[in-house]
């Protein structure tokens, strides 16, 4: 899913970009979304010549979208048994073992957040092509 948003600067890092509230409306992830109304950095892989002001189409590849949430949401799930069924080892109560599969959840969280913290690069969206006015 493609999205408008406009070049602020060229930076070391990639391209700074900005997008208004109204590039988010009809995104799935707009009211979770912590971009809203913010600035964040792109990559120009296809090494478009990009300067101030210019109007750029960004998008994350389907392959990093579905990693990203298979990482974000079904690691913590997939955790959560083990961590119960490991809770069934040590302990009697049910509410015990409720609790160990959520703090494997919870580890499952953490191991989601290290990675995109390790891998912000590569699960950053890319600028695709230059906007037409």
């Amino acid at each position: 899913m493609e999205k408008s948003v406009t070049v602020l600067e060229n930076t070391k890092e990639g391209i700074k970009v900005g997008c208004d509230s109204q590039a988010c409306s009809g995104c799935k992830s707009e009211m979770f979304c912590r971009n809203k109304d913010t600035t964040f950095t792109v990559e120009n892989p296809s090494s478009i010549p990009l300067k101030k002001g210019d109007k750029v189409l960004i998008d994350i590849p389907e392959g990093r979208a579905t990693l990203s949430v298979i990482l974000s949401l079904a690691l913590p799930l997939l955790l959560f048994l083990p961590g119960y069924f490991l809770g069934r080892v040590f302990f009697t109560s049910e509410i015990s073992m409720a609790l160990m599969g959520f703090l494997f959840m919870a580890l499952g969280f953490g191991v989601s957040a290290i990675i995109f913290t390790l891998k912000k690069r590569y699960f950053s969206p890319i600028v695709t092509r230059k906007e037409e006015e």
